[in-house]
């Protein structure tokens, strides 16, 4: 296997480097942030420090301002959010005295804004991004514009087609994009084994008691296997709880947790009414597929065109859905991802908003090789509604072809979403 790096989200780093003081590179734990950091941005060893050491995170902790101050320029820190409120106010107290761009980068696999006692949130001073298990475009060397020509309706049609077979697609979706999976060729048992070990020391690592109440481990994982059988489906806590066998507070804090350390995220739903979003139900997606395959039991097989379609549907739309989560920091426009369930019934997977211009794309996903104009009902119903607003609307398939559908409507294989052409 060739090497993947680098990452496409590196440019993009350097540059907010350059412009803001601190930049916060947030992700799930074996992303790659470490090595990203050492390979690419080439911060030198005697720069790099870690708070997983915990001589280092003592040192902090017992006096946050001397060792902040005491820290060459630039420096990198992973699991800063070990050492808490303390030295959040002394990397804001330093940030406030010196302008200098890019003097720190802050990584970790926690959300530090969803610990406990945390209030600082370094805002005007730091600009935070994810990283993201390995992208198509990353795995294949290209830097993705899917979500850019999205929004531009002279890009349609594009001139894509895929040789991607079934099979192709089932295993691209079991591997999932974790970095050492994909490098190592991990297969079968081997792969297995490092999904297991992963979840194990994600969950139970004594960084989640500050974050919130794990009354036991066992609870947590219970209710991240319930959360990936429901990838890319709509999160009623209610049902979740129920399914758990646990209560509705204990389940919310529970997902929140997970979401805090980068293991799902949730798309919310989307309406001309900002009222409405809020009141209605997000989609809950697991952050890889690999993943989520892993946790449901479900292997390549359960892809072929004679299984129960249900979870290999769900896994499709998750591996569509995450790959455009990963293009958000990419894209030349500032877009928010959504989806649209009308009371009535419609649905449309996945809505692209611009956030200044306010113009819309939507996106289906089906995992079928022969699409069907049907399948594009509920886009055409969204770009009737929009008008000029809307740009295009997308059936995402695994076929082979590039297809119209209607007015500013197309089927594009799952392979558009990193091809340029």
């Amino acid at each position: 296997m060739p090497d993947l790096l680098p990452r496409n989200v590196t440019p993009e780093l350097v540059d907010l480097l350059q412009t803001f003081r601190i930049v916060v590179l947030g992700g799930a734990r074996q992303t790659g942030k470490t090595t990203l950091v050492r390979e690419q941005l080439n911060v030198p060893a005697d720069a790099t420090f870690s708070f997983d050491d915990g001589g280092t995170l003592g040192r902090a902790e017992r006096d946050p301002v001397g060792f902040v101050n005491g820290l060459p320029r630039p420096s990198a820190i992973d699991e800063f959010q070990r050492a808490g409120r303390d030295f959040l106010l002394a990397v804001k107290l330093r940030a406030d005295r010196d302008n200098t761009r890019g003097q720190l980068l802050l990584t970790g696999s926690a959300n530090y804004l969803a610990m406990r006692g945390i209030t600082e949130t370094l805002a005007g001073r730091a600009f935070r991004l994810t990283l993201w298990p390995l992208s198509a475009g990353e795995r294949r060397g290209v830097r993705e514009t899917f979500l850019d020509r999205l929004l531009d309706v002279e890009a349609w049609p594009p001139r894509v087609s895929s040789t991607l077979s079934r099979p192709d697609i089932a295993e691209w979706i079991t591997e999932g994009g974790f970095p050492e999976i994909v490098t190592e060729g991990l297969s079968g048992r081997r792969r297995r084994q490092w999904f297991q070990a992963y979840v194990e020391e994600v969950l139970s690592r004594e960084a989640l008691r500050p974050m919130a109440d794990v009354r036991m481990e066992t609870e947590l994982r219970r209710v991240l296997s319930l959360l990936a059988a429901r990838t890319s489906q709509e999160l009623v806590v209610s049902e979740l709880a129920n399914d758990a066998q646990l209560d509705r507070g204990t389940v919310a804090n529970y997902v929140a947790l997970l979401e805090a350390l980068h293991l799902i995220v949730q798309l919310p739903a989307w309406s001309t009414n900002i009222t409405t979003r809020v009141k209605r139900h997000s989609k809950v997606v697991l952050l890889d597929t690999g993943l989520a395959a892993d946790l449901c039991g479900v292997g390549p097989k359960d892809f072929s065109p004679t299984a129960d379609g249900c979870i290999a549907g769900a896994l499709f739309e998750t591996l569509v859905t995450t790959e455009l989560f990963k293009q958000i920091g990419l894209a030349e426009r500032t877009v928010d991802l959504f989806h649209f369930r009308d009371r009535a019934g419609p649905e449309v997977d996945i809505v692209v908003e611009d956030r200044r211009t306010g113009e819309v794309a939507g996106v289906e996903i089906k995992l079928t090789a022969t699409p069907k104009s049907r399948q594009t009902r509920h886009l055409a119903l969204l770009r009737d509604r929009l008008g000029a607003r809307f740009t295009v609307g997308v059936l995402v398939h695994a076929g082979t072809q590039t297809l119209p559908m209607g007015p500013r409507l197309w089927a594009v294989p799952v392979s558009a979403l990193w091809r340029t052409d």
